[in-house]
Parts: structure tokens; C-alpha cells; sequence
């Protein structure tokens, strides 16, 4: 009698030449318009994904359309705006009938010490970052409940592992969006997958602005043993990862593509 073998290939849960694939998949890119939400917006689009662009910049999404080669829904998407988010879910909901992949990306930031941040420049960092990243990612979520299917990934930092001056309401956000991350893949377990990336110093227009100052950007740069910042594109990688059937194990997890600077915070090279 033959023995029976574990598994063959041929009975996997998926394919293994299409494990990495987007193709098809109905994706919605807050923060298209500019940065890392930019770079995931042209990459799964090259990739044969159906793109949705949400940005509250109108014009960053044309310009961002403008790139694009595949199936595409342009939206204006206002992150503090409930009926904003909800009119754009429902324009995808209209075109797509489904939703397969969320990315929750918007942020900004005010570097300041903390006893110079006002409690309103406090508050906006928290309404666009943590809580506009909530009101998406529950509004989105209460889809993939219902279809019983999904990958939502928000965008973490690796300020969410390690701290730097200056970044009080920056570094809460990020690690409030960490635990977020982790409460709603528990919630909705098993069917739905969330995530979170957290890069590090990445070259977007937010992190540009403070590149000119010389001495700041030479002792962040150190950090990273890589001994550079990233490039936008460089995130579409683990993107690409967290959204398709290669990382159907991982769920309530923080990627980190940082260059290695969490790992060696505060190492200088002598």
C-alpha cells in the first residue's frame, strides 16, 4: 500500500505561483494623493489591482490618476468627515459591489518639544492620525464583516516601537494605532485580516520638510544601519505582502521596514 503524503502542492490553500498576487483585488489607498499612500496606489495598480484613490487633496489624486494604467475610482475622502468616508465607501460599494483591501495611511505631524505643543495642534495630529485612521477603518470594517473577507492594513511607525524627542503627539498616535491594529484583528477574527506597517524615516513631502535641517536629518540618518532614509516605493513590497494570500497567518501584526533602525536604536558607529 502506498503511503499517503501530507499534502501535495495541488492542495494547498492557494497557489503557489499566485500567493504574492493583487490582481483584481479591490483596493481603497487613503492618502493617494502624495507619499507612501501614493507609491501603494501606482504599485498595485501596476500590479493589476482596482485602485481606489481617497485623498482629501483633489489634485494630488488627478495627479496621481494620471500615472495610473489599470481600473481606477478617484474619491475625495475627508478622514474627520464621517459622511466623507461613508460617500466614498459607497461610490466604491456602487462601481465594485466589494471591497478586498484597505489602507488607512493619512498622518501628520508637528514636531515640537512637548511642553511648547499647544493643546490644539496636539488634538489636530490625534483627529487626522488616530482617530480619522478609526473612522475609516470601522466604516470599511463593517463591509469586510459582512462579505466575511478582507485585509486592512493601517499605517503604523516605528515610532510605535521606539521614541525620539519631540514627537509627542506624532509617537501616541502611532503606538494608539499599534493596539488599535491589534483589538480590531481580534474583533474580526477569523475572516478579516488587519495589520499595520511601520516604516521608518521614509522621503514623503512630510518628512522633507525637516530634511533640510542638516544636522537632524545626519543624526537620523546614522540610526538607520542602512545609513539612509527610504524611498516611498520601497513600502510597496511589504504592501504587496500584507494584502495577499502570502500572509494569511499574519493578523494583529506590526511589519516593520525600517533599514534596521528599531532594532539598533541608539547604536553610533565608532
Amino acid at each position: 500500500m502506498t503511503e499517503k503524503k501530507d499534502w501535495t502542492v495541488g492542495e494547498w490553500i492557494y497557489k503557489p505561483e499566485e500567493m504574492f498576487s493583487v490582481k483584481d483585488k479591490v483596493t481603497i489607498v487613503t492618502g493617494a494623493a502624495s507619499g507612501i499612500g501614493r507609491a501603494i496606489a501606482l504599485g498595485f495598480d501596476a500590479l493589476g489591482a482596482r485602485v481606489v484613490l481617497a485623498d482629501i487633496n483633489e489634485e494630488g489624486i488627478e495627479e496621481a490618476a494620471k500615472e495610473c494604467r489599470g481600473d481606477i475610482l478617484k474619491t475625495k475622502l475627508d478622514v474627520t468627515d464621517e459622511k466623507s468616508i461613508q460617500a466614498a465607501i459607497k461610490k466604491t460599494m456602487n462601481k465594485y459591489g466589494r471591497i478586498d483591501v484597505s489602507f488607512n495611511i493619512p498622518g501628520i505631524n508637528i514636531r515640537k518639544p512637548a511642553l511648547e505643543l499647544t493643546y490644539e495642534e496636539y488634538d489636530k495630529v490625534l483627529q487626522i492620525n488616530q482617530v480619522g485612521v478609526f473612522k475609516c477603518a470601522r466604516e470599511v470594517g463593517k463591509i469586510m464583516c459582512d462579505q466575511k473577507k478582507g485585509s486592512m492594513i493601517n499605517m503604523a511607525s516605528l515610532l510605535a516601537e521606539g521614541v525620539l524627542p519631540f514627537q509627542v503627539a506624532y509617537a501616541s498616535t502611532k503606538g494608539a494605532i499599534r493596539q488599535m491594529t491589534g483589538v480590531l484583528a481580534i474583533e474580526w477574527a477569523p475572516y478579516v485580516r488587519v495589520n499595520a506597517i511601520g516604516p521608518c524615516y521614509i522621503e514623503t513631502p512630510l518628512v522633507k520638510q525637516v530634511m533640510t535641517n542638516t544636522k537632524w536629518y545626519e543624526s537620523m540618518r546614522k540610526l538607520n544601519i542602512q545609513k539612509r532614509f527610504g524611498k516611498p516605493e520601497e513600502i510597496v513590497g511589504t504592501a504587496v505582502f500584507l494584502a495577499s494570500d502570502a500572509s494569511s497567518l499574519y493578523t494583529g501584526a506590526l511589519l516593520l521596514p525600517d533599514g534596521g533602525m528599531c532594532n539598533f536604536f541608539g547604536w553610533v558607529e565608532t
